[in-house]
């Protein structure tokens, strides 16, 4: 699996936290950036065998680093640890929603491997302050600058020694998009009706309005040629919904608590997209519509 030195994971949020138990129960050397203190309690609550830190440079050298941060904060999380990566170099895995944040890892961290990384799954804190996980889910990777491959494969390694579903991919563009189609048709949704994801698949209006959205999703990926293939959403979407049924969106979770959401990073993206391409996106500009107003009030 490449070098001893472990993984660093930027962002001690519900997946970071996830992804640090995981990871040093399997064995390896585990250390997370945490801003908050309140995160950085409730992280050595959940994985008591990682490091917590606010600065960047404990986190290296490592193996790999993984960023698990918003989509609207990679710019920030990029600018906090480039001086750390330019005196100790490794490879940048990106587990974030959305579209367009690889682009702005590329020109933040230009002399870093990076490799892109869709992940299905699931933690977050109830109201109660109780941790949840889903473990049933499978994360992809797949190389996004040139020589990458090597370090898809030694994050898939680590995941798998950690206990974790992990493969890796050859078309990075053509997985994010497909992880963007899925995050349009469930997300938005889950985060304006204040459901799980498994009441999408469950209620007939909230099903047909999820598939409308993923299909949109596929007409915009398909006509900027993000898609290599032809693709059909709705088997991977039903497996999702089924898989996660009990889990709550980040999306969902970022509405219940007053918070920004990623609207702009997955639906956003696909508006914008869409509108390059001349696709017309009724279902999903609604749902923006939606959000926008949530996120005002």
């Amino acid at each position: 699996m490449g070098s001893d030195a472990g993984v660093a994971i930027v962002g001690a949020g519900a997946l970071g936290t996830l992804l640090a138990s995981r990871l040093a129960r399997g064995g390896g050397a585990v250390r997370v950036l945490a801003r908050r203190r309140d995160r950085a309690l409730a992280l050595r609550r959940e994985a008591p065998d990682a490091v917590t830190t606010a600065e960047p440079t404990d986190l290296l050298p490592a193996a790999l680093v993984v960023l698990c941060v918003k989509s609207h904060d990679t710019a920030d999380a990029a600018r906090r640890i480039a001086a750390a990566l330019a005196a100790n170099p490794a490879p940048v895995v990106s587990l974030q929603n959305g579209w367009g944040h690889m682009d702005v890892l590329a020109a933040s961290l230009p002399p870093v491997p990076l490799v892109a990384g869709t992940t299905t799954l699931g933690a977050y804190w109830d109201e109660a302050g109780r941790y949840h996980v889903s473990l049933a889910g499978v994360t992809v990777f797949a190389a996004w600058s040139e020589g990458g491959e090597r370090h898809a494969a030694d994050a898939a390694a680590r995941f798998q020694a950690a206990g974790l579903t992990a493969t890796i991919a050859g078309d990075a563009r053509d997985l994010l998009w497909r992880k963007l189609v899925l995050n349009t048709a469930v997300n938005p949704i889950t985060a304006v009706r204040g459901v799980p994801n498994g009441a999408v698949r469950t209620t007939p209006d909230l099903w047909s309005l999820s598939l409308a959205a993923a299909r949109e999703a596929v007409a915009v990926g398909a006509a900027r040629g993000h898609l290599r293939a032809a693709y059909d959403p709705e088997p991977e979407l039903e497996r999702l919904l089924r898989d996660t049924a009990e889990n709550r969106s980040s999306m969902a979770q970022d509405v219940a608590r007053g918070r920004r959401t990623e609207s702009d990073a997955i639906v956003g993206s696909v508006l914008r997209e869409g509108a390059a391409a001349g696709v017309e996106t009724p279902v999903i500009a609604s749902l923006a519509t939606l959000l926008a107003g949530i996120e005002t009030r």
